[in-house]
């Protein structure tokens, strides 16, 4: 898979393209029924599958009121799954002052079919872009027919009959409905990051974990504790464990919250180690206990309870 950071790499005409554009974040079903369109569609007529996608997300730059700590994924975790799918190229453009005010129209000819040689167009039911949001499906028939590029638009894909959407599956992860979350996702939801040094005060109670802190632009789980699976990346081995994540009212009330990841039967130093934790079920809600020995006894009822 080759990524593409700026247009100002592109040298040399790429080859033909079958494209979709989009956020992407979370890459869930939906995504998922998109990316294996244009792979087929690429297959079909000999053309190369691409994506097109944005950094920062759209929203915060053109909603800067709106909190920052939104995304459901990383860039990271969005490129893994895009190279998981075999794509062959990821565009990623800056989303700034300058592109935000390119019209509709000259995003269409210059950016799509003369510097990246789209010959197929592949879009979700609700895409909109250019300046003003003025582009939409309609414009871009028009567009394909007079330019001479294929077009196509996948339907909404839905599961007991509500709509998958990134909106939907970060209302359900900050609901600590996580199951349906994940329905959605196709997968568990998942965060990633190196395990720091902490207090050791979880050792001390006899469950030692894994901390992770949340990153300022990812999404915030309900505060509690998770039923999760750990995969230790330099093993490449995933072990079960149980994930709290709050701000550990009993012991300290700290302000910033943390995923703390107790991993079962496991005991060597992850310190400065990458670490996948994927959740797979609410357990509890967070709460202050009226000593440290009620926070023991309720820990060990959490691991047994959830396997």
């Amino acid at each position: 898979m080759q990524i593409i950071r700026n247009l100002n790499q592109i040298k040399t005409l790429l080859p033909d393209l079958a494209l979709t554009i989009g956020n992407f974040d979370g890459v869930h079903l939906g995504h998922l029924q998109i990316l294996s369109e244009v792979k087929k569609i690429a297959k079909e007529k000999k053309l190369s599958s691409a994506v097109l996608t944005f950094e920062p997300h759209p929203i915060t730059f053109l909603k800067a009121d709106k909190p920052r700590d939104f995304r459901i994924g990383s860039l990271a975790q969005k490129l893994r799954i895009f190279k998981e799918q075999q794509i062959d190229f990821v565009i990623i453009l800056p989303f700034n002052q300058k592109f935000s005010a390119i019209s509709a129209d000259d995003f269409i000819e210059k950016i799509l079919v003369q510097t990246l040689n789209v010959k197929h167009l592949t879009i979700g039911y609700d895409f909109i872009f250019g300046k003003n949001r003025q582009g939409n499906f309609q414009l871009l028939e028009e567009k394909s027919e007079k330019i001479g590029f294929d077009l196509s638009e996948i339907s909404a894909v839905k599961i007991d009959d509500q709509t998958c959407s990134s909106s939907l599956i970060r209302k359900l992860i900050a609901d600590g409905k996580i199951t349906e979350a994940n329905k959605f996702l196709g997968r568990n939801f998942t965060i990633a990051g190196i395990v720091t040094n902490g207090r050791k005060l979880a050792s001390q109670l006899g469950f030692p974990t894994a901390n992770l802190v949340v990153k300022p632009h990812m999404m915030k789980l309900k505060f509690g504790v998770y039923k999760t699976e750990t995969f230790i990346a330099h093993l490449g081995k995933k072990f079960p464990s149980i994930t709290n994540f709050g701000i550990k009212p009993t012991i300290s009330g700290d302000s910033i919250p943390l995923f703390e990841t107790h991993i079962l039967n496991f005991s060597e130093n992850l310190y400065g180690k990458k670490i996948f934790v994927e959740f797979i079920d609410f357990i509890r809600d967070e709460k202050k206990f009226s000593s440290i020995e009620e926070l023991k006894k309720q820990i060990l009822i959490d691991v047994n309870a959830s396997y």
